[in-house]
């Protein structure tokens, strides 16, 4: 069975006549015939009854012919629908994120892209970084923003590229001891002072890590938290100091809710959020768009 077959076939039933359908399209009547003898072969039954010139569909050719007519008329609207895709009328992207992208980058990028784009079908995965990666490789999403690691820029499965910056800040509550220095020293987070730290598992945690490395420190007391939002509350109700990301604190410092005390070679630390698709991956209109914004003054 051939699509030319099926239009044959619909042409026939349309024209009630071998004779006017071959006409219709340029053919000798013995091709039309043939077309109509193979259909009638593929599927073992009669699908027109023929009274002198004049033919009859059968049921089964009725049920043939409603078929046949939608997928002839789904193929005829494939190209305007690849053009309206093409050209952002229509669409869909499949996004992923880690909880620091996801909470305080994606909201202003995806409001800027709806804005510009609102045709397009948006999903938004928010997980750990691992996960994220995770659903790219297996085509799950079509882009995952997570914070860099090195396990994954040297994945060969996958490309990433960087799209923005995060720096840590210390924060403190409003009327602690430090506000108004003009610089803390790293030792000074040690003495007395209760840490509030990310979960072990998180991409924050990890950058944290390496700085609290770099200067040797131990903290008497280290109490964990699940998410930025849950350690900016312990600070802000005076349980402890935190270093976190910068992106995550700038509602609270707008507000007086947190300090930000400058903290001596803390802007030695930072990370970089990444872009990532799969290896070989051709960005289809949809996501061309979302890298475009990315990689604009306004997206970033």
């Amino acid at each position: 069975m051939t699509f030319q077959q099926l239009q044959t076939f619909c042409l026939v039933v349309e024209q009630k006549s071998f004779v006017r359908a071959a006409e219709c399209l340029y053919m000798a009547q013995s091709s039309v015939s043939q077309q109509i003898a193979a259909l009638e072969r593929h599927f073992g039954v009669a699908l027109f009854t023929r009274v002198g010139k004049r033919c009859n569909v059968t049921p089964e050719g009725r049920v043939l012919y409603k078929t046949a007519k939608e997928v002839i008329d789904t193929l005829g609207s494939l190209p305007a629908r690849i053009k309206e895709v093409n050209s952002l009328g229509k669409g869909r992207l499949r996004l992923g994120a880690s909880s620091t992208v996801s909470t305080y980058l994606l909201p202003s990028l995806l409001r800027r892209y709806k804005d510009r784009y609102p045709h397009i079908e948006l999903s938004v995965k928010t997980d750990y970084g691992y996960k994220i990666i995770d659903a790219v490789r297996s085509d799950d999403i079509d882009l995952g923003l997570v914070g860099h690691n090195l396990n994954w820029l040297a994945d060969p499965a996958l490309k990433s590229r960087p799209v923005s910056r995060d720096h840590l800040s210390l924060i403190v509550w409003p009327g602690h001891e430090w506000c108004g220095r003009s610089l803390v020293e790293p030792r000074e987070l040690t003495r007395g002072h209760v840490f509030i730290h990310s979960r072990p598992d998180s991409g924050m945690r990890s950058v944290v890590d390496k700085f609290i490395h770099q200067e040797n420190l131990v903290f008497e007391t280290v109490i964990e938290m699940a998410n930025h939002e849950s350690i900016k509350l312990a600070v802000e109700e005076r349980i402890g100091i935190s270093l976190i990301s910068s992106v995550a604190i700038s509602h609270e410092l707008a507000t007086g809710r947190l300090a930000e005390v400058p903290l001596n070679r803390l802007n030695t630390i930072d990370r970089r959020f990444l872009l990532i698709s799969r290896a070989g991956q051709e960005y289809n209109a949809a996501e061309k768009a979302f890298v475009d914004l990315l990689e604009s003054d306004d997206g970033r």
